[in-house]
């Protein structure tokens, strides 16, 4: 990965990451009630699809987790990924956050 690459995705994970505090209160909501802890996580991948399911991944350095996600119908299914290259081709983003 090149210095720019880097830093688009340290800007995308830095705007996701204020997005998911401040805006998007659901997902916040939804993620909470699954007792994570949001204070030192970042949100490093989102999207949705046509049919309005929520993709995304957090990672959290302290307490060294990796979550993917899929939210329908304002339910939510996480799903703990334990070795980041199941997951890195996915989510690019994730090299980033880890340096971090």
């Amino acid at each position: 990965m090149n210095k720019e690459d880097f830093q688009d995705y340290k800007l995308e994970i830095e705007e996701l990451t204020e997005l998911l505090n401040s805006e998007w209160l659901d997902l916040k909501n939804l993620i909470i009630s699954n007792n994570i802890n949001l204070e030192k996580t970042l949100l490093v991948g989102y999207y949705e699809d046509e049919e309005g399911i929520e993709y995304g991944l957090l990672y959290n350095k302290k307490e060294n987790f990796i979550i993917k996600f899929e939210v329908s119908d304002n339910n939510i299914s996480l799903t703990e990924i334990n070795n980041v290259n199941e997951i890195s081709d996915e989510f690019p983003q994730l090299l980033v956050a880890i340096e971090l």
